[in-house]
């Protein structure tokens, strides 16, 4: 079911918030405004609503989440032994400054891993090279042994980049889920 349309505008709702500090009676604003006498408290109350939340230097929040996630959300926070979905939800959103902040330890390892993969995308290059030159010569696509051998020790180094990669992956994630856990239950203070 679609929600009504407001008759009241934003720049109306200052003027009525001001024109009752200045006393003028709710029924005459109803009258201005054509809505009722309700509806005019409701426009007040939401304004300082508002106001106190901008005020306090807070600010609402709402998003939509599917029924599973909200149900493995709250089994989380559950286990966390956080008082409500509320609590749970500030903290949320309190977390991230740590989380995005890069890690120089895994900045360096990725640093390192996108060396050697430029290596191996060198060695991979000088060998095609070779052989599109070979080819262009009208020379048959053959591949020597040492080059062979090449290609086989790149392979192996390729997957030795992939192992490394899949360590760090979740060296970090079990650090980043400890780090938010640790963060969720208001122990700031635990190693990073």
């Amino acid at each position: 079911m679609a929600g009504r349309t407001s008759k009241i505008s934003p720049s109306d709702v200052k003027k009525i918030v001001s024109s009752m500090r200045s006393g003028v009676p709710v029924t005459v604003l109803a009258k201005t405004y054509g809505v009722t006498r309700p509806t005019i408290y409701r426009v007040v109350r939401a304004f300082h609503e508002k106001e106190a939340v901008a005020n306090a230097g807070t600010a609402p929040v709402s998003f939509t989440v599917d029924r599973d996630s909200l149900r493995a959300f709250d089994a989380f926070t559950g286990r966390l032994g956080l008082a409500s979905r509320a609590d749970a939800l500030r903290r949320v959103c309190r977390v991230p400054a740590g989380f995005l902040e890069p890690d120089p330890d895994l900045a360096d390892a990725l640093r390192d891993v996108a060396a050697q993969l430029s290596a191996i995308g060198r060695n991979v290059n000088q060998l095609v090279a070779t052989k599109n030159y070979e080819v262009r010569r009208g020379q048959k696509l053959k591949l020597t042994k040492p080059q062979e051998q090449l290609l086989t020790d790149l392979l192996e180094h390729i997957d030795g980049v992939s192992t490394v990669v899949r360590e760090i992956e979740g060296k970090r994630a079990s650090q980043t889920l400890r780090r938010f856990v640790a963060t969720m239950k208001g122990h700031d203070d635990e190693p990073r």
